[in-house]
């Protein structure tokens, strides 16, 4: 195992794929903290973790763990790497039933199983193999509570549950209001917020709801307000929220979707990002209304976005690090194997330049990258 020598301050590390997938017993992560002439050695690996990590991919982190997730038994669990401290959570079958996620299991003669989905006048069929990396989409822990509550995004529809580690079961968490119930209306990704101990979740239309630890006393700060990017079968497109100095941030990321010439396989690469802050009133001649407005600048920090909680960092905090970029690691709204190609790498918003980390064309892309900052101090 590699040596805990890393520096005292924030050093963020990018999770990397490997050549045997969900099949090893090592995690190997790239800090990117390390100086550009130093990074023949900026690699950190830990081996001997097959029972904490074989046939399971991560789902999230924060604060030092990783959220792993299994194909089988659909049991998330919270991992920290640098102890091999590990906490299990309830599986995520154990979501409860209702008219909008339906999922049962169905036994072919040759031992197989298939998972019929209903959700809402959506329905389908997955095999084992699938439905975790389609169905399931983050994970996000809560920091400074006790309990480490956390928030799975499941389903086609992008619904919300909430569990602790020993609960026996998940519950549902905040619904959508009735008038803006739409089908295209989903949930795309969660952030805590240590400050005042509650969840921010935002939809496909830009609306942001808080809710508590409990999944209660729902609250909408920002209302749906516009029309939101599309997804098609050549672009994809993701949203994060996060708070920055007191500041709501929606970051808006741009996939492209394309087909090699060589093989006809199609690949993906991220194009782009914009970010807005939620600015609650804006006065105009005659009235006063809630609004995104650009951001260009950070003031110096970056952001960091994939499958982790979003978190930023000042480049003054965690040396090595660029300022006013966004850090992106491999993210889609469809997680399977096929579609992951090392989307992992560096946006700089003032000059809007892209900078990858990772070969594309590897064949090495599972499991897919993630943001992690590692702590010796959770247990």
């Amino acid at each position: 195992m590699h040596s805990l020598d890393f520096n005292c301050y924030p050093s963020p590390w990018l999770l990397l794929p490997n050549d045997v997938g969900e099949a090893s017993d090592t995690l190997t992560f790239y800090d990117v903290t390390i100086e550009e002439e130093a990074r023949v050695g900026c690699q950190r690996r830990f081996s001997s973790l097959s029972s904490h990590i074989y046939g399971r991919r991560c789902f999230g982190s924060k604060d030092g763990w990783l959220v792993t997730l299994d194909k089988i038994d659909l049991q998330p669990h919270l991992f920290n790497p640098l102890t091999k401290a590990e906490i299990l959570l309830p599986s995520l079958f154990t979501i409860p039933k209702d008219q909008g996620h339906i999922i049962e299991p169905e036994y072919a003669p040759d031992g197989s199983t298939r998972f019929f989905c209903n959700e809402i006048s959506l329905y389908f069929t997955v095999g084992e193999e699938g439905l975790r990396d389609i169905y399931f989409h983050k994970i996000i822990v809560s920091s400074n509570d006790s309990y480490r509550t956390t928030v799975v995004i499941y389903g086609f529809t992008k619904a919300l549950a909430l569990a602790r580690p020993g609960d026996q079961a998940w519950v549902l968490g905040p619904q959508l209001p009735p008038y803006s119930l739409r089908h295209d209306e989903q949930f795309e990704d969660v952030y805590y917020h240590d400050e005042d101990q509650r969840f921010y979740a935002i939809t496909h239309f830009s609306m942001v709801l808080a809710f508590d630890l409990n999944g209660q006393n729902v609250e909408i700060i920002c209302p749906a307000m516009q029309d939101p990017c599309w997804r098609n079968r050549h672009s994809d497109y993701m949203c994060y929220i996060a708070f920055l100095s007191g500041t709501l941030l929606k970051i808006e990321r741009v996939i492209e979707i394309y087909e090699e010439e060589i093989d006809r396989t199609y690949k993906v690469k991220t194009i782009g990002f914009f970010i807005s802050k939620y600015v609650p009133n804006v006065t105009g001649s005659s009235y006063s209304c809630p609004q995104w407005v650009p951001v260009n600048d950070l003031g110096g920090y970056s952001l960091f976005v994939g499958c982790n909680q979003t978190f930023y960092l000042h480049h003054m905090v965690a040396p090595g690090i660029r300022p006013n970029c966004i850090y992106f690691a491999d993210h889609l709204s469809d997680m399977l194997p096929e579609n992951v190609n090392q989307d992992a790498g560096l946006f700089e918003l003032h000059s809007r330049q892209l900078q990858h980390f990772l070969d594309s064309n590897s064949q090495s892309s599972w499991p897919p990258s993630i943001w992690f900052i590692p702590s010796l101090s959770v247990s």
